[in-house]
Order: C-alpha cells, then structure tokens, then sequence
C-alpha cells in the first residue's frame, strides 16, 4: 500500500470545507424536497419505475381533456414540464416533438395517433424511441387530476401513473397573479376554450362530412411542429403527404361554423401534389402568407381532401383562388358552401360521370387559445 506524504493544513481551511460540506447537505435536501413536491417531478418517477437501467428513448406526447380530443394552455405546460421531469430521473432521454415532426416527415412512422391518449401501439415503430408518454387530466373542484401512461411501442404494454394538483397552483403556474385574483379563470386557462362549441363543431364536421370521403388510399395532414395547441400569435404550418399522386384541399373547419380553404391559395393554385413527397402549407414566406393564430378561438378540425383526378370540389376551389385578389390569400366559405362542394364532387364520382377516381382524406384537430 502506498502511503502518501502528510501536509499540515490551516485551521481556515478545516472551516471552509465545513461549511461547503453543511451547503452540499441542505442543497441536497432541497433538491429532494422540491423533487419531492414537484407533482410532474412525481409523475415522472411514477413512470420510471421498473425501466431497464440504460436511458432509454422516449417522445412525450399530447394531454388531451376529459375525454375529448380538446387541448388546452395547460396540455402545453404539462408536455414542456414532463419532458424536463422525465430527462432529471436518469432513466429516459426525451425526443423532443420538433425531432418527433421529422421522423414523421421523413416517414420514420406512419400515423400521428400515437402521441394521442390511449391509441394502441402493439405495431407501432418509430426509428430510435421506445416509447410515447401521453394522457388525459380532468379538472373538477379545487383540482386537476392527471391520468398518464407510458405506452411501449411494439410490444403494446403500459405504464400507468395519476396525480392530483390544486388548481390554483396551476393557474398561477400559467397565468401569473393579477391585482384581483378572481379574474384567473379556469376555463381557457385549465380547460380548453369554448368546450361546448368546439366539441359541437368537430361532432357536426365528423357526421356531416368526415364520414362521406371515401379512403381509397392513404393521405396524412399534421403540423410541421408536431404540435396540436397553439398560442395567440403563434404561427402554424401543416404538412400533407399522400401514398399516390393526386390532387388536394385543405380546409380549416372554425369553431364559429365557417370554413377557410387554406390549400389552394392565392399564392399556390396547382392542386397537383407527388406521391409520398410532403408539401408544407402554406409552404412560403411572402410577406402576409403565414397563417397566424387569432380569434375566434377553440378547436377547429383541419382536413386534407384528396382526389386522383381534380374534382369539381378541386377545380373550384383553385379557379377561386385564381379570381382572388384581395390582400387575404385565403378564402373564407360557409359551412354550407363547403359541405355543398364535396356532396356535389362525391355524387358525380358515384354517377359515373366523371372517370373513375380514387379518393383520400384525413385531418387533425387543431386548439387554440389567448396568450396567457
């Protein structure tokens, strides 16, 4: 054994590394109360327990309300909180969502509904992450219960975890104090905005034309972001990919009942789009082309329509952008223009005259909210 040489050492210095030692001790301490009492911090051990002890890949994915497939400020809060708890237990590297938006750019997997609560995910892959972190919270009385899972992909299982917060706490997490505290409210804030209007438009867009376009082959629509909440302000960009050459039309279905044809435009008239070659919408950035989040606010279903041939649906849609000339690229229909359209494209298809065509659709739920 080698025996190193002795010094002698100042008092001064046996004091110092006293006193660095007590500050270690508390901080420590601190750290594991706050770890401790920090509720996503909870959670997210929850769903640690049990996992291999190698960091394993994980994507976080969406907290939708109740059972809805409604997102609020707090879906956000809770994603961006849990993808910082779950990278401080050690056991999980987390995928952000712009990485996750890439892989499915680049066709890494197929189908946006696993980052949705409870979709199944026995045969999913997606290349280098394991697993997909989602949920539901109610919000009832004085709290917000969180229902997690951690969903394993490929193999199917499950990990369950729930948690209950004040909901105070977490109105003043997202919406800071005011002068008069009663002015923080819950709906908007916890709760997504215009719950019964919103849940009325998807169910009336669902049942009165969702169900109509037939789905000979296979079209995705899903934000560039990976995202499905958006703040006042905030931009937004979605992206359409199709198994087959065809011809589009995206069309943004409002909360208040109007429609927005966002594809085609004043600035991209051509419905023509390549087979499994994503396009962006609106795919540039003239000055006033960005689609930029407003009022009226609540959740609107965004739909990607998608025909071999161009449908009469398709062709007026792009002679009316040709015919545009205002300063707005979009074109703002009625619900009943726009529900007039496809029943009078679907109905020649199935009159036989027009060539026969093979039709696609999909879309996505889109919330969005004031900036808190």
């Amino acid at each position: 054994m080698k025996i190193s040489p002795h010094y002698s050492l100042p008092t001064s210095y046996f004091l110092l590394l006293t006193l660095v030692s007590s500050f270690i001790l508390l901080t420590s301490r601190f750290s594991l109360a706050s770890a401790k009492d920090d509720p996503f911090k909870k959670l997210a051990a929850t769903l640690g327990e049990d996992t291999p002890g190698e960091k394993v890949n994980i994507g976080v994915g969406n907290f939708a309300y109740e059972n809805t497939d409604l997102l609020s400020p707090f879906s956000s809060l809770l994603r961006d909180e849990l993808e910082i708890a779950l990278g401080e237990t050690g056991k999980f590297k987390v995928v952000t969502r712009d990485r996750l938006a890439d892989l499915q750019m680049e066709g890494k997997f197929q189908g946006k509904g696993i980052l949705e609560p409870g979709t199944g995910v026995e045969k999913v892959s997606i290349e280098g992450v394991k697993g997909i972190v989602r949920g539901r919270f109610y919000a009832t009385g004085d709290e917000v219960t969180i229902f997690a899972e951690l969903a394993w992909l490929e193999g199917g299982e499950i990990k369950k975890a729930r948690i209950a917060i004040p909901s105070e706490s977490v109105r003043a997490k997202i919406w800071p104090a005011p002068a008069d505290a009663s002015a923080k409210p819950i709906d908007g804030v916890i709760k997504p905005q215009n719950i019964e209007q919103s849940l009325a438009n998807i169910q009336d867009i669902a049942t009165d034309r969702l169900a109509k376009v037939p789905k000979d082959f296979q079209v995705e629509i899903f934000t560039v972001d990976g995202r499905r909440a958006y703040a006042e302000k905030e931009t937004i960009s979605f992206r359409v990919r199709s198994a087959r050459e065809c011809h589009i039309a995206v069309l943004c279905h409002q909360s208040d009942g109007t429609t927005v044809v966002l594809f085609p435009n004043r600035f991209s008239r051509n419905t023509l789009i390549p087979a499994n070659k994503p396009i962006d919408i609106p795919g540039t950035h003239k000055s006033g082309f960005e689609i930029e989040i407003g009022p009226p606010y609540g959740s609107d279903v965004v739909e990607v329509i998608a025909c071999t041939q161009p449908s009469e649906l398709h062709k007026t849609l792009s002679k009316h952008a040709t015919e545009t000339d205002g300063p707005a690229p979009f074109q703002v229909l009625t619900r009943g223009m726009a529900v007039k359209g496809i029943d009078s494209a679907l109905a020649a298809t199935k009159s036989g005259s027009t060539a026969a065509l093979l039709w696609g659709q999909d879309s996505i739920v889109i919330s969005t909210f004031p900036k808190p």
